[in-house]
């Protein structure tokens, strides 16, 4: 396996950074710091213009703060997500579906994290977990590609390894059965469907913000639908 020094060190700085948020207790910077470079990330690749987030995504977060505040039944949030996902993996080429999907996604983060203030933190480590051990099982067993036409270098091997890797941890973290298997599943879906938007709009990464790995949406994939079904495990 060939050594990615920046990969590396870009990887250890994020981690010492993860840290500081979490020992220091800033959630919501570190939430606002992801919605930010997310968006900053569709920008830079082309996918959503500037114009658009404004137009589109100020009067969602309106809506979602009206939603919150009036205690109306959060299990109708991964009903939406779903639905817009949907529509999303019909009609890929449509980033306004793209745009409200991630904004449904943003609020379920926020949301998520008012109900527990540790869970953030859990999805993003597992996160990280799941790649990273997907990525050196990968490179160093190789073996047949598990969906060549969407993620060229993901192999049978690394993402059975990590769903397996991850199950056992989220099962430490005191999730149940069904959940470790829900979630722990859910992260590799999360990283093929972010493969499947590049694929679609021909990127290589969202942006290059992150030396060795691109952008934020490059490094949160993962838990971009085991967020949502935590979510939903938490609220039903």
């Amino acid at each position: 396996m060939v050594f990615d020094k920046v990969r590396f060190l870009s990887g250890v700085f994020i981690l010492l950074l993860l840290l500081s948020f979490y020992f220091l207790e800033l959630n919501y910077i570190l939430i606002s710091l992801i919605i930010i470079i997310s968006f900053y990330d569709l920008i830079f690749s082309k996918i959503i213009s500037l114009k658009k987030i404004i137009i589109f995504s100020i009067p969602i977060f309106f809506l979602f703060i009206f939603f919150h505040f009036n205690n109306l039944s959060p299990l109708y949030l991964s009903f939406i997500f779903s639905f817009f996902l949907s529509l999303c993996i019909l009609k890929i080429k449509n980033n306004i579906l793209l745009l409200i999907t991630f904004n449904i996604f943003f609020y379920i983060l926020i949301y998520l994290n008012s109900l527990d203030d540790k869970i953030l933190f859990y999805l993003i480590f597992i996160s990280f977990l799941n790649d990273t051990t997907a990525y050196i099982v990968g490179k160093t067993l190789r073996g047949p590609l598990i969906a060549p036409y969407l993620s060229p270098n993901k192999t049978w091997s690394g993402t059975i390894s990590s769903f397996t890797i991850s199950y056992i941890v989220l099962f430490y973290f005191n999730f149940n059965f069904i959940e470790c298997f829900f979630i722990a599943s859910s992260l590799f879906f999360g990283d093929l469907f972010f493969s499947f938007i590049k694929r679609n709009y021909s990127i290589k990464d969202f942006s290059n913000i992150i030396p060795g790995h691109g952008g934020i949406l490059d490094r949160i994939d993962s838990i971009f639908l085991s967020t949502v079904i935590v979510f939903t495990f938490m609220v039903i």
